[in-house]
């Protein structure tokens, strides 16, 4: 079942296809706690600034990883091509609950794949900020690690972190207009900013495993999980992105 997840997705040549798109733009990727990445199922949670994030992760982790993406990419010729290249999951259009995501998703994780969330969602990659800054978490990938049937199921926060990147000519919010109008983060004036790694650092936390005695069918305690598990999350995410790096 996952050979074939893996040829329907691009999967074979997605480690490749990111040390290339790296290559292009002359991103250098160091690892740390690279021992703390599990064997099987896995999802991982990251921060998310650049376009490069998901090839950085994919390269950094050494192992297949199928990222949720934006709506848009999957509207534009090439960058479609690309993200399906990668593996990744496009979302669907809207805000409505993303059905279409959560059963490829949960399919893949069942066949011992990886998935991967940024939960900020577009928010830090629409708008200009430093690369210490996080936003808030939304909880869909708790959500997602309760109800995959994994068990049991690890949950890696990842921080993404710049050493050193350049801002290259933002592009117009009316490009990404065109191809989602729904999307409200394009709305703002100005332009959509094009960060871009030149030496980055990818710090790997502790896992977070979800297992059978955490899936409780009270939907009280459920929720307090679900809360639990997106502040310790972003916590590690936080705490990767505020440490100093000497290489």
């Amino acid at each position: 079942m996952l050979d074939q997840l893996l040829q329907q997705s691009g999967f074979p040549d997605a480690r490749a296809l990111a040390q290339v798109l790296l290559g292009l733009f002359q991103t250098e990727v160091w690892v740390e706690g690279k021992e703390r990445v599990p064997q099987g199922p896995l999802l991982v949670v990251s921060n998310h600034r650049s376009f490069l994030d998901a090839p950085v992760l994919i390269a950094g982790l050494d192992r297949p990883i199928r990222f949720a993406c934006h709506y848009y990419l999957s509207q534009v010729p090439l960058l479609r091509e690309v993200a399906l290249a990668l593996g990744c999951i496009p979302l669907q259009q809207g805000s409505g609950p993303q059905l279409a995501f959560f059963r490829q998703a949960q399919a893949t994780l069942a066949a011992g794949g990886g998935v991967g969330i940024f939960p900020e969602g577009a928010e830090q990659i629409t708008r200009e900020t430093s690369p210490q800054e996080l936003g808030w978490f939304q909880p869909g990938f708790a959500h997602l690690a309760l109800a995959a049937g994994v068990d049991p199921l690890p949950i890696l926060p990842v921080a993404v972190w710049a050493q050193e990147e350049w801002r290259a000519m933002d592009i117009p919010m009316a490009f990404f207009r065109w191809f989602d109008p729904t999307e409200p983060r394009f709305q703002r004036p100005g332009g959509h900013p094009v960060v871009i790694y030149r030496q980055v650092v990818v710090r790997v936390g502790s896992p977070l495993w979800v297992g059978g005695a955490g899936r409780s069918t009270c939907r009280q305690e459920r929720l307090q999980l679900i809360q639990e598990l997106t502040a310790a999350a972003r916590e590690q995410v936080r705490l990767g992105l505020a440490r100093r790096w000497k290489h």
